[in-house]
């Protein structure tokens, strides 16, 4: 039985699918029971914000998708918020795990989180974001105290340093919103030179990265993304070309440089394979 909470999120919605298919019995965290779900699935009560009993007799495996994310990254409330659900809430769930004799945790944070570097970081670069201080911030103490919580106990923490994740169903999003602009027909709009860049990793490879950890015993932190950094103007290009829409670009006063490629190398010796850009766009295009 595996644990899952943020199943009904998008990459939740990725993963339990390929996790049953996998041979996973899954039992989903949440506040309420998710929509749609699987016959075969379980179902128990889970809120971050105020983290009691949490059912997990029976589970082999944590799965931890569930997060906070700000709508606005500047608002000072936001800061007590994240770090109340995403880094307490992580800490005392993953304490009920360890005491109801889980084995394995697997929690995502976020690559985003990394200090600016002009070389790819690895699982060992420094951690403090440049941006989103508030909830990267809380993403790093999120991994602070899981990872204290488990040091000296069996149980295996692995934490997954997720990319910018993409792909078919997304709603919110630059992306998501250039591909909606472009499928309709209408410009595609840029704020600035489009100089804002990230890593982008389609949604099933991050469900991929998922299963090749949960099948290794390997502990630690692990980059999820492409190994490339894709900036807003060019993925504008990518997607004008397909459906011959223009691009309008809009005057900003100032741009976020956003976020470097990542080095993928601990996931790739596990056999991580992704896909292209192009492809992972085509699959959203489709969908739109």
């Amino acid at each position: 039985m595996l644990a899952l909470t943020g199943g009904s999120g998008f990459v939740g919605r990725a993963f339990a699918p390929a996790a049953r298919r996998a041979g996973w019995r899954i039992r989903h965290l949440s506040r309420r029971p998710p929509p749609d779900v699987d016959p075969d699935d379980e179902w128990a009560l889970l809120d971050l914000s105020a983290v009691e009993a949490v059912e997990l007799g029976g589970c082999a495996a944590l799965v931890h998708l569930a997060a906070h994310i700000p709508s606005a990254h500047h608002d000072l409330a936001e800061a007590e918020r994240c770090w109340r659900i995403n880094a307490l809430g992580t800490l005392k769930l993953v304490d009920a795990a360890i005491r109801a004799g889980v084995g394995r945790i697997m929690q995502a944070s976020s690559a985003n989180a990394y200090a600016p570097t002009a070389r790819p970081p690895h699982e060992q670069t420094s951690l403090f974001p440049r941006s989103r201080g508030y909830y990267l911030g809380s993403k790093i103490a999120q991994e602070i105290y899981a990872d204290e919580r488990c040091r000296g106990e069996e149980v295996l923490l692995q934490t997954l340093r997720l990319a910018s994740v993409y792909g078919p169903g997304q709603q919110s999003g630059a992306l998501a919103a250039m591909a909606r602009a472009a499928t309709s027909g209408r410009p595609i709009r840029v704020h600035g030179s489009g100089a804002f860049g990230s890593d982008l990793v389609h949604v099933e490879d991050v469900a991929q990265a998922m299963l090749l950890l949960l099948a290794s015993g390997h502990a630690g932190a692990f980059n999820v993304g492409s190994g490339v950094r894709t900036t807003i103007a060019e993925l504008a290009r990518m997607l004008a070309e397909r459906c011959c829409v223009p691009i309008a670009y809009e005057a900003e006063a100032e741009e976020d440089w956003g976020f470097p490629a990542l080095n993928v190398d601990r996931m790739a010796a596990l056999g991580y394979r992704l896909r292209p850009l192009a492809a992972g766009l085509t699959d959203i295009l489709k969908t739109d």
